[in-house]
């Protein structure tokens, strides 16, 4: 995890900088560095963890010294020693081993075009002194953050929400529209932040920004739906129908390439193991291509019995009979409940949005256990239960068949009786959920399925104020 920053319009100050660098060197221990252009009120910064060539040769701001043009990046690109290949097939040479040299390189010869080529996640910043423009650009399932804001006549972006308040001038008027969507949805869309000045570049997204002011605002990648053939500017290919048992050996044989990717690494890398499929596939795979067959994993055991009330299984025996299965080495971080409420206030400091899930506490508990083991690169099983239906969401719609025809007095009739269900045990809850909005239209039915708390509530906790201000999501 690395971290950029930047500003283009606004003169360059010495102790803003220095909030900027010093709000983002937790996320890279490595190394940081500064590239500025005063006369432009241009202001590049970069902390980097070091994971592809881990010499002083990878410093960032990294510039392509027959252009000029300077680049911060944040990710990394899984195709880069490919697109290395064909590029030294055209006469580039290459001074680091990279994947910002690629980057650069790749710019120089196709120019924006390039995202069109790359795997990976990414954010990226790239000042280009020729036309005299900043591109910026996320990659295409928005892993990697990217937040930026218009500040007067100038432009700001960074890694984080919190090196951008190192800008005194940033408002931080509050987004009423997106306070509603973290109330009820507990996460609010892109470009909306809870600051109304701030926006995050949405996935697949790119910017390219002239003397502070945006000019070009794009999407560079659409995820294909269904049977429909992608948009123009589509990288992908729509998916065809298939037979189940060729869909699971489509499946099987893309995520171990997949996995076989991110493997590349001049450090050691290791993976999360909780025992469920989608991390279990994961470490399967990346035994397969770890040197010697070495991949330490990393779990955790909650000590408490809350997991348990709320209906959660625990991770920690389904996480071993995997370890043992696959012959890998895991070790396992201990955690009470007063732990993790110990661990609050770092993780709130992390999170520059607010984020309802613990799973994030988790994550920041078996990283320091990684970290502790000199394991800078973690793979995990995060998306898999968003793409292959792993939520109970999913299971609702499936239900959906069997209810669906009944006329929507019925349904309305079926929704009233699901409110008065208790919210305890989790059964009847979630029984609860399911049929609360049994009585609306199908597009708004599917909307209620994300709905952590009912809209009614929301309203009940906000402000007449508030209220006034709040735009519809």
């Amino acid at each position: 995890m690395c971290a950029i920053a930047g500003q283009l319009g606004i003169e360059v100050d010495a102790q803003i900088s220095g909030r900027v660098s010093a709000c983002l060197r937790h996320r890279g221990p490595d190394g940081e560095g500064r590239y500025t252009a005063p006369g432009l009120g241009l202001a590049l910064f970069h902390s980097r963890l070091a994971i592809q060539d881990p010499t002083p040769a990878g410093h960032q701001p990294m510039v392509d010294p027959e252009t000029g043009a300077v680049l911060v990046f944040n990710g990394e690109i899984y195709n880069f020693r490919e697109l290395r290949a064909l590029l030294q097939r055209r006469g580039h040479r290459f001074r680091t081993g990279t994947d910002t040299e690629v980057l650069l390189v790749l710019y120089r010869v196709y120019g924006q075009g390039m995202l069109s080529r790359l795997n990976g996640m990414f954010a990226f910043a790239i000042w280009d002194p020729g036309p005299g423009h900043l591109f910026l650009a996320r990659d295409c399932l928005g892993v990697k953050p990217l937040y930026y804001a218009r500040l007067g006549a100038g432009f700001v972006f960074a890694s984080e929400i919190k090196a951008l308040l190192s800008y005194p001038r940033l408002s931080r008027t509050l987004d009423t529209g997106a306070l509603l969507s973290h109330l009820t949805y507990l996460w609010s869309p892109a470009p909306d932040t809870l600051l109304a000045g701030v926006k995050k570049l949405e996935p697949g997204m790119a910017l390219q920004v002239r003397g502070g002011t945006v000019e070009r605002h794009w999407r560079h990648y659409e995820i294909p739906v269904g049977s429909s053939p992608p948009r123009t500017g589509s990288s992908g290919a729509a998916p065809a129908r298939m037979a189940p048992d060729q869909a699971a050996r489509t499946v099987r044989e893309a995520v171990r390439a997949a996995v076989r990717r991110q493997m590349a690494a001049d450090v050691p890398v290791g993976a999360f193991l909780s025992g469920g499929l989608d991390s279990s596939a994961v470490v399967a795979f990346a035994r397969e291509a770890a040197p010697h067959g070495h991949l330490p994993c990393f779990t955790m055991e909650l000590d408490d019995g809350d997991a348990r009330r709320e209906g959660m299984s625990a991770d920690l025996p389904y996480a071993r009979r995997v370890a043992r299965h696959l012959d890998v080495d895991l070790q396992v971080v201990g955690v009470s409940g007063r732990e993790m409420a110990d661990a609050l206030p770092s993780i709130l400091y992390h999170l520059d949005e607010p984020q309802a899930d613990p799973a994030a506490l988790n994550v920041l508990l078996i990283s320091r256990l990684a970290r502790a083991h000199g394991i800078k690169v973690l793979l995990s099983g995060a998306g898999g239960d968003d793409i292959l239906t792993g939520y109970r969401r999913h299971l609702a719609l499936l239900w959906e068949r069997y209810w669906r025809w009944l006329p929507r007095g019925v349904r309305r009739f079926v929704g009233m009786g699901a409110r008065c269900l208790p919210n305890w045990p989790a059964a009847l809850r979630r029984l609860g959920k399911a049929f609360r909005y049994a009585g609306l239209d199908e597009e708004a039915r599917l909307i209620s399925y994300f709905h952590w708390l009912d809209p009614d509530t929301v309203s009940g906790l906000l402000g007449t104020d508030v209220k006034a201000n709040v735009r519809q999501c």
